[in-house]
This record gives C-alpha cells, structure tokens and sequence, in this order.
C-alpha cells in the first residue's frame, strides 16, 4: 500500500482554494451588492443556485443513467440557470411596483427564491428516487408540501393586496 501523502494533499488543495480568494470575492461582493439592491436574502440566492446546480448535476447523472447523451442533460439543463436570473428580475420589478405604487413592501423576490428552491428540491428528489437512493418519506414529504404551502400562501397574500 502506498502513502497517500496526506500533509501534501491539504496543503495542495489550501494553495488552490487560496490562489483564487480574489475572484471569489469578487463574485461575492458582487452577488452581496445585487441581493442588497433587490433588498432580499443573500443566503437565499445562495442556496437557489446552489439547488439549481446540484439539480442539474443529478440530470446529468440520471441522463448517464438512461444512456442518454450528456449534452441532452446540460442542453435543458444549463438555460435554467438564465430563465432563473429572468424569474428573479421578473419579482424583483414586480416588488420595485408594489413599493412605489401602492406603497406595500411585500417580499417578492424571497418568495419566488424560496419557490426555486422548494422546486428544485423536489426535482432533486425525483432524481434521486430514480437513481435509486432511498429518500425518507418525511423529506418527500417537506419539500413537496412546503411547494405547496408557499404556493397558497402566495395566492393568499395576492388577494389580500388586491382587496
């Protein structure tokens, strides 16, 4: 059996991560400002594309899976990532809206990143169930009831503002 040169390993991949700091703070500040502008959760936006990304990871694997080609994954998997950013934008003016003209600041743009979220949890799963990992009923069951819980709370808060 070999040595795995452990120390080697740790302090290659430290100089890794540590070489590119710059640009991923950068990216941070950056995304930090946005989600600042919007005047919604930085976390959220986090974790919404970090869904998205581990959603399309299991597409691919499930394309793998089928023998399918992998650019048929990437193909519906990757405009997700822009039809997301215009969903985004979407709730962020519909918010801009609500607070100059009708001056109620509801959360828009963290419903629609919670909406994401819970969907793409609940495609992960589906994933996940046909690549054959064990789910646990009860996650089945909290991302796809709370999907639906944030969906009728939506349509309770619309028509309590149209009132």
């Amino acid at each position: 059996m070999t040595d795995p040169r452990w120390g080697e390993a740790f302090s290659t991949a430290f100089a890794q991560l540590t070489a590119l700091w710059p640009d991923k703070v950068a990216i941070g500040a950056a995304v930090s400002g946005l989600c600042a502008l919007m005047e919604t959760d930085v976390a959220l936006a986090y974790i919404c594309f970090g869904a998205l990304t581990a959603d399309m990871t299991a597409r691919v694997a499930v394309c793998c899976k089928r023998n399918r080609p992998l650019c048929r994954g990437l193909k519906r998997a990757l405009p997700r990532y822009v039809c997301y950013l215009v969903f985004i934008v979407m709730a962020w003016a519909a918010q801009v809206a609500f607070q100059r003209g009708l001056h109620v600041g509801l959360p828009i743009v963290d419903i629609m990143l919670a909406y994401l979220i819970l969907t793409d949890m609940a495609s992960i799963i589906g994933h996940l169930h046909y690549l054959g990992v064990p789910v646990p009923p009860v996650l089945k069951w909290l991302v796809f009831g709370g999907r639906e819980q944030l969906k009728r709370k939506a349509r309770e808060a619309a028509g309590r503002e149209r009132r």
